[in-house]
C-alpha cells in the first residue's frame, strides 16, 4: 500500500528490490561493513523505501534499527499499525509467513516465539517502542509518522502528511482468504 501509495503521487518509491539487488540485503552488508545502511544499494534519489525486507529471515528494519535511524541524515519514518488478530490471521493464511516468523531469530522475537497473537503482539509493541524512542534521539532531523491501516481516514490521513491525494492509497496484497475475522481464541486453538 505504502509503495503504491507513493508510486501514484509521482514519488520515486522501490519495494524490496533496490536496483538489481534485494534491500535487506545491501542494507545489512553496508551496516556490517561499518558504512551508511543504503550506501551499498547502488540507487540514488529515492524517495521513499516502502519496504526494504525481504521476509520475516531478512529484517532488517527491525535488526538494524538503530543504524539505519543514525545513519540517514535525515528521514520520514512510517509504522503502521493494524488490528493485531487480523495481522495475525493474515500472516498464518499467507503461505508459511506466520511459522517464518516463529523460525527467524529477529531482534524482540527470538526463535521459536510467535506461535499466538500475544506474542506478535508483544514483538511488535515492543519494536514500535524502539522506533519511537530511536527516532527521538535525533529531533529536527526525523520525522515519524504512525498510520492505522484499517482507518477509513488513513487516505486523507497520508495527504495531509505527504500532499500525495487520497484516492492514491488503497489496500494491496490482500487475499479472499483474509476477508473473514477468526477470534483470537480460535487462532490460538490452531497452534
Amino acid at each position: 500500500s505504502l509503495h503504491n501509495y507513493f508510486k501514484c503521487g509521482g514519488y520515486k518509491s522501490v519495494h524490496w528490490r533496490c536496483g538489481e539487488r534485494y534491500c535487506s540485503e545491501c542494507i545489512r552488508e553496508a551496516v556490517q561493513a561499518g558504512l551508511p545502511p543504503f550506501s551499498k544499494c547502488n540507487i540514488t534519489d529515492i524517495d521513499s523505501y516502502a519496504q526494504i525486507d525481504r521476509g520475516p529471515e531478512n529484517l532488517v528494519q527491525v535488526n538494524y534499527l538503530n543504524e539505519i535511524v543514525g545513519g540517514v541524515p535525515n528521514a520520514t519514518f512510517i509504522l503502521t499499525f493494524r488490528n493485531m488478530t487480523n495481522w495475525y490471521k493474515s500472516m498464518s493464511n499467507f503461505n508459511n509467513l506466520r511459522q517464518r516468523f516463529e523460525a527467524a531469530n529477529i531482534t524482540g522475537l527470538p526463535r521459536g516465539v510467535g506461535r499466538n497473537v500475544s506474542e506478535f503482539s508483544h514483538f511488535y509493541c515492543e519494536y514500535v517502542k524502539r522506533v519511537r524512542e530511536e527516532v527521538a534521539k535525533y529531533p529536527g532531523r526525523h520525522e515519524l509518522i504512525e498510520i492505522d491501516i484499517e482507518d477509513p481516514t488513513v487516505g486523507w490521513q497520508m495527504e495531509e502528511a505527504f500532499g500525495t491525494s487520497h484516492t492514491c492509497w488503497g489496500k494491496k496484497n490482500t487475499a479472499k482468504h483474509n476477508d473473514t475475522v477468526i477470534s483470537v481464541e480460535e487462532l490460538q486453538r490452531r497452534d
